[in-house]
């Protein structure tokens, strides 16, 4: 553990540092963000590592855990158990990660530490960015040799709630900050992927991928996926990919950097993946964020996965990344 800030209201918080013997990874817990993961001393993520730096950009939500609901909700709205919420539009005309004060910028109590493993919790009270019911969460991170675990588990305590967690880290395997990820190769294992309309919501299509952009199957360069070949990438890629719907943790992403000779796998229990390219970031497509996660404004759309958690049955989701 060390000092890593203060934040604005003199809450202090710090960060700690996990090792392996063959990473370093460092996270704080403002936002229970993954500061860097390091190979060989070079770091694997784009964003800063520093709470100034944070607080500077508070919407990459760099390396952050992001909820109560990640992603998108169209106008902020939504109903359950027959009662309609408005929570914060903070995206254009939509709902964002959780909205303007997420579990990306809360403090999270520390509750274990150790070289290999760090766990984190939240309390999120009824109410809380207008959401309702009370929540508990809980974020472990794990390391053992060149992977790391991610194990996030929200519990409703008093009423039905909605949850979709994620961590929003954003990867640049050059090992710099200097570099776009345009020299990435990126493969997606999803065979369909839901189009989404100019403001990012998802029209409720589930469209398969092939002979379009979206095939990610085999590895595509991602400086080769821009706006002048292919006009449904404008902007760069940010849409929702449809994970096989299986049980268990499946390998979701391969991200390799020929230039460096570096390969990050990415497996996962979650149905979907968001594949951000970071157009919008301070320095666009510096960073590509692979978001394991439930679809897009699926609350508002029937047939996706369920977002609704229950009491006595936790929202669960694992993510592993692997660094070779």
């Amino acid at each position: 553990m060390a000092y890593f800030g203060t934040l604005p209201d003199q809450r202090e918080v710090e960060f700690y540092e996990l090792v392996s013997d063959q990473l370093t990874v460092r996270i704080t817990n403002y936002g229970g963000r993954i500061l860097a993961i390091l190979k060989d001393g070079v770091n694997m993520l784009y964003g800063p590592e520093t709470l100034e730096g944070i607080l500077n950009d508070p919407g990459s939500y760099c390396g952050s855990i992001c909820g109560r609901v990640a992603n998108r909700i169209e106008r902020g709205q939504f109903s359950l158990e027959g009662q309609s919420y408005q929570l914060a539009v903070n995206n254009g005309p939509n709902h964002l990660h959780g909205g303007i004060c997420g579990f990306d910028s809360k403090v999270w109590t520390v509750q274990e530490v150790s070289q290999h493993k760090l766990v984190l919790t939240l309390h999120s009270h009824d109410g809380e960015e207008n959401y309702p019911g009370a929540l508990e969460v809980t974020a472990s991170y794990s390391l053992e040799g060149a992977s790391l675990l991610l194990h996030l588990e929200a519990a409703a305590l008093d009423q039905p709630t909605i949850v979709n967690l994620t961590n929003h880290a954003y990867w640049n395997l050059n090992g710099n900050s200097q570099d776009t990820i345009d020299n990435h190769y990126l493969e997606v294992n999803a065979t369909a992927y839901t189009p989404k309309n100019d403001v990012g919501i998802p029209d409720g299509r589930i469209l398969p991928v092939a002979e379009s952009v979206f095939d990610l199957l085999h590895p595509r360069r991602l400086g080769d996926c821009n706006s002048n070949q292919f006009p449904e990438v404008a902007g760069g890629y940010d849409h929702n990919y449809v994970l096989k719907q299986e049980p268990g943790m499946k390998v979701a992403a391969i991200l390799t950097c020929p230039a460096t000779g570096r390969k990050m796998t990415l497996s996962t229990d979650t149905p979907g993946l968001q594949v951000y390219t970071g157009d919008f970031l301070p320095n666009p497509r510096h960073g590509v964020a692979l978001e394991p996660q439930t679809y897009p404004n699926a609350i508002n759309i029937p047939h996706f996965p369920s977002v609704i958690v229950r009491p006595g049955k936790p929202a669960i989701c694992n993510m592993l990344w692997t660094i070779e």
